[in-house]
């Protein structure tokens, strides 16, 4: 199960991974990582990540079952 939507919201904004690290300071490696659920990234990296993308927090981390809300566009996921 994928926990966050970076590669998601990184590709619908048209930005490749080397764009988005350069943009949001964080290391493209990092943004590997992050994309494959292969780090815990620390709260200003993902407020990086947030301000870079023009999203919310819930968008890029959304949180399944307990809101309902599993897409970036926030709307609800069909029950």
């Amino acid at each position: 199960m994928k926990i966050n939507n970076l590669k998601l919201l990184r590709e619908t904004k048209g930005l490749t991974q080397k764009e988005l690290a350069k943009i949001s300071k964080v290391s493209e490696r990092q943004i590997i990582s992050i994309e494959n659920d292969n780090a815990n990234p620390r709260y200003s990296t993902i407020c990086k990540l947030v301000k870079a993308l023009d999203t919310k927090v819930e968008k890029l981390f959304p949180i399944p079952d307990s809101t309902g809300i599993d897409k970036p566009d926030g709307s609800q996921k069909n029950k």
